[in-house]
């Protein structure tokens, strides 16, 4: 009778061991499939992006978890994104720069103010409710820093 309990514990826990791992299911490459959903922005965002950027014909639409959608593009070889309420009202735009194409007024307030400075990059934001400016990414001495800059060259404190 001992030896059956056992038996039977022994049994249930690796039963339970068993359970709690990973299933994984192997398939071989003919049998993966891969679909491609291209997702369309609602006609009044299409409409007020084609009147913002006419010249813009492969922009890709995601829709954001707050429900605005977003449009990414390239622009001028400049990785950029275009935020869009679902009623067609623009909310902002992010335009990337490498530290090569940087605007020479931010690019010389930068070395200004942090002559040391390794520019990384820059991120020009232009939103409805604030004037343009650059988030740009330095290090300085060994410390990352996010610097910010109106088209003007001015820094923000």
């Amino acid at each position: 009778m001992k030896k059956v309990i056992i038996f039977l514990c022994a049994a249930l826990l690796s039963s339970g061991i068993g359970f709690a791992q990973k299933r994984t299911v192997k398939t071989t490459k003919s049998t993966k499939k891969t679909t491609v959903v291209k997702v369309e922005a609602p006609a009044p965002v299409k409409e007020a992006f084609s009147q913002s950027f006419a010249d813009v014909t492969d922009a890709k639409w995601t829709k954001t978890s707050g429900g605005n959608w977003t449009a990414a593009f390239d622009k001028q070889e400049i990785k950029t994104t275009a935020v869009y309420k679902p009623e067609g009202t623009w909310v902002s735009t992010h335009s990337e720069f490498q530290a090569n194409n940087i605007p020479e007024p931010v690019l010389n307030t930068v070395k200004a103010k942090y002559p040391s400075a390794t520019v990384k990059d820059a991120t020009k934001i232009e939103r409805a409710d604030v004037a343009s400016y650059y988030k740009v990414n330095i290090q300085d001495n060994g410390t990352d820093k996010a610097v910010l800059i109106n088209e003007s060259g001015v820094l923000s404190e």
